[in-house]
């Protein structure tokens, strides 16, 4: 058989699926290897698939803040449980699941981002220096001479 036997087989299985089943596995924050897993098809035509359905993005998005939810309250349960004994474990376990979730759905679990403000002392320092000569200029009605001597 000329072609991708698996992959076209495994695409026409995910067409003839409800999507709301494959969007309700991506909300509930399962990976794109546990969905393939359960669907019993490989990463590629599920990729694909998304591609052909998701045209718009907005839906993938919605999906993906849903599912930070889930990752949210993933890191809760495991704060919650974990043992003194396994402290470097259960830490490591919330931040990757604290870190998905900020960028899945920044708005509510995003960290609050400061405005970056850089300050150079010195070009402050030399234009006040710079400002007090015009003003000293101005006062004394004196007109500097340069010098070369």
């Amino acid at each position: 058989m000329p072609g991708r036997p698996k992959y076209k087989s495994d695409l026409e299985a995910l067409r003839s699926m409800p999507e709301d089943m494959i969007w309700a596995m991506i909300e509930d924050g399962k990976t794109i290897t546990q969905i393939c897993y359960e669907l019993g098809v490989g990463r590629r035509p599920l990729q694909a698939w998304l591609d052909q359905v998701d045209a718009d993005e907005a839906k993938m998005a919605r999906a993906r803040a849903k599912a930070a939810t889930s990752y949210a309250m993933q890191a809760l349960e495991i704060a919650d449980s974990s043992e003194p004994e396994q402290a470097a474990k259960a830490r490591l376990q919330i931040q990757a699941r604290q870190w998905i979730a900020e960028r899945w759905n920044q708005k509510l679990y995003g960290g609050q981002k400061a405005p970056q403000i850089t300050l150079n002392v010195q070009d402050m320092r030399l234009a006040a220096l710079r400002h007090v000569e015009v003003i000293e200029d101005i006062s004394t009605d004196v007109v500097p001479k340069l010098s070369t001597e």
